[in-house]
């Protein structure tokens, strides 16, 4: 026996059988009851919804031998037909395959004719939107005197694309996504009639998965069904539709909001490793986060696999992140949501969004990351104000650690990582000169040519004085052995040209950093805000 699978096996048979469209399904009973069938109808809504199945059910109760009728037998010869597709006065016709106008000139020229077995000639457009305009006017007399013997019902998911004159002309209805408690419970029957074992939460994932569309969630838990034959419980799902873990999510919200940038990137290398999907990392992560700000604004979180694990830990995250803070953090996912489609290295971006969104969080939660164990210039940490009296080299190296975090608020966090490359070695009157090690060339030319006057902007907000930033290339750090002591009045000499073989090729510096400040914030190029 052929197989028949779920979404056909259980697609409505009745009016009352339709889930979630109780203002659709009703109004058409008591239209068919009281004789006052309208000849043309639009059902518009999303996918998966039931428009071309509440268009079987009209023509059934049109044509059943019992009727014309709001309940149709479905047992008589005419009703079978219907049902199975093989009604000669009930014609499917894929608009978005039959759009043209000869298609419908063909059809005017046919609905003239009575029904050779049924009642009447019922016509379901389905993507009836894609009709092009000749088409569409040339049905549009039909429409408005169509025969005694014929009706049309045009489904589309999109019904702004159709012409005024034909939405004038018809009855219209509007398919509303499908709640996922409605859909729980039609996903439940369907388990009790396939005596397949599957706990609620498990069906509140596939229902959430299924995005409003009941045809999604059949078609999932067909998929899900041929793949175990256990108990199936959420770990089986998310295993066959790739969502993650509720655990990782738990836990990446733990790291957001304590600012846990090298957790994070733990939590990435483990998705990567993994073979996870990183675009529906990011969507679920989104979904979490949304649900994490209903929790803040004192709503309750939509049904979904994140409450799983329970409540516990997301109420804590919602309160310690704020909802300002929960906000911005989904914007700022959404929108690496769409950057992730159009960029190979999806990893990279993953993390420099997840880096950004902690950095984001309030200082006081933000965990404190182990220093980097490279060595550096022991210096103290600069003060809040500008100096007093005169400007030293010494005191110039003491502020510029503090030049990369005055960029951030000024909106040029990219300037700033160029900031952190170089190191002032000579300051004399108003001229500051910084050297950039000879492997930094492509950040060196960044900074003295497109960046320059931005840096120097941060200077004077630090140390309240303007200076002319002149760059260098070379050695950051004077020679450790030097063969004659250095003149303890002159500063250390920097080569401004360096050796030919030290220098990386500068085009493809180039392409490594423009690549990755496109990805953090969507260009190279630094603008004012």
């Amino acid at each position: 026996m052929t197989y028949i699978p779920f979404a056909l096996k259980y697609r409505p048979q009745r009016f009352e059988e339709i889930l979630g469209q109780e203002h659709v399904s009703r109004t058409l009973m008591n239209a068919v009851a009281q004789g006052r069938v309208a000849r043309g109808y639009i059902f518009a809504g999303p996918r998966g919804t039931g428009k071309t199945s509440t268009a079987r059910i009209l023509a059934k109760a049109l044509n059943c031998e019992q009727g014309p009728t709001a309940q149709p037998c479905g047992e008589c010869s005419i009703c079978q037909a219907i049902q199975n597709g093989h009604c000669m006065d009930v014609r499917e016709i894929d608009a978005a395959s039959n759009r043209g106008i000869d298609e419908i000139r063909d059809l005017r020229e046919k609905i003239k004719y009575s029904p050779a077995e049924a009642r009447y000639k019922v016509y379901i457009l389905d993507e009836a939107h894609m009709l092009t305009d000749a088409a569409s006017n040339a049905l549009l007399k039909t429409l408005e005197e169509p025969p005694e013997h014929a009706y049309f019902v045009l489904a589309t998911t999109e019904p702004h694309q159709l012409l005024p004159t034909i939405l004038s002309r018809c009855q219209r209805f509007d398919f509303r996504p499908i709640p996922v408690g409605l859909m729980i419970e039609g996903l439940q029957r369907i388990a009790q009639e396939e005596d397949v074992q599957i706990d609620e939460a498990a069906l509140a994932a596939i229902a959430q998965a299924a995005d409003g569309a009941m045809r999604n969630a059949e078609s999932i838990f067909d998929q899900v069904v041929a793949y175990t034959d256990k108990a199936i419980d959420v770990g089986i799902i998310n295993a066959v539709l790739g969502v993650t873990e509720a655990e990782l999510l738990v836990r990446v919200g733990e790291l957001i909001a304590a600012g846990d940038v090298p957790g994070l990137f733990g939590a990435v290398d483990e998705l990567v490793t993994g073979g996870k999907d990183l675009e529906q990392f990011l969507a679920d992560l989104t979904v979490y986060f949304r649900d994490l700000l209903r929790i803040s604004m004192g709503a309750e979180p939509a049904i979904g696999r994140q409450l799983a694990e329970g409540e516990g830990p997301m109420r804590r995250q919602a309160q310690q992140i704020g909802s300002k803070g929960l906000l911005a953090t989904i914007h700022t996912l959404a929108e690496a949501q769409q950057q992730l489609k159009h960029t190979s290295q999806q990893a990279l971006l993953v993390e420099l969004t997840l880096a950004k969104v902690a950095e984001a969080q309030p200082t006081q939660t933000r965990a404190t990351p182990v220093a980097a164990e490279k060595p550096t210039t022991p210096t103290a940490p600069a003060p809040s104000t500008p100096p007093e009296g005169p400007l030293t080299l010494e005191t110039m190296q003491t502020y510029w650690q503090q030049v990369p975090e005055q960029l951030k608020r000024m909106g040029h966090m990219p300037v700033g990582a160029i900031v952190k490359e170089a190191r002032p070695v000579a300051l004399e009157d108003d001229r500051l000169v910084v050297a950039f090690d000879e492997q930094q060339q492509f950040h060196y030319n960044r900074a003295r040519e497109q960046y320059r006057e931005i840096i120097e902007d941060a200077i004077e907000k630090l140390v309240g004085r303007r200076l002319t930033m002149q760059c260098r290339l070379g050695a950051v750090e004077p020679a450790a052995e030097p063969s004659e002591p250095a003149d303890s009045g002159t500063q250390p000499e920097v080569s401004s040209t360096p050796p030919e073989s030290a220098a990386p090729s500068e085009e493809s510096m180039q392409q490594v950093v423009d690549r990755t400040l496109e990805l953090f914030e969507g260009s190279t190029e630094i603008t004012e805000e």
